[in-house]
């Protein structure tokens, strides 16, 4: 999930102004859904999850923490549409994740 569709989904609303904690909740929230599909993808995989699952945790630390510090520095002070950014932050899954960036 890159951060352009994210905050496209975040950017197209006028009621709310977003703040740095909208930005954490939004990226733990990333961080919740990348571990859930990590660990519903890894309990399929056979030899158990070993290297490769530091590697996909590592991914998804990186992911949340890129998108709360590019979200406070670009979107921190912009309008949202309350209804999707409460979306994005009660997501539990990518695919949560990705129908709410869905116009």
């Amino acid at each position: 999930m890159t951060l352009l569709v994210l905050a496209g989904a975040v950017l197209g609303g006028c009621r709310k102004t977003i703040s740095e904690e909208d930005c954490r909740a939004i990226g733990e929230g990333m961080r919740t859904a990348w571990a859930a599909e990590a660990k519903r993808v890894g309990s399929t995989a056979p030899g158990g999850p070993g290297k490769a699952s530091v590697v996909i945790d590592s991914e998804g630390e990186r992911l949340s923490s890129e998108w709360t510090s590019d979200c406070k520095r670009e979107l921190v002070g912009s309008k949202v549409d309350p209804g999707e950014l409460g979306c994005l932050t009660r997501a539990k899954t990518l695919e949560e994740l990705r129908r709410c960036a869905t116009p």
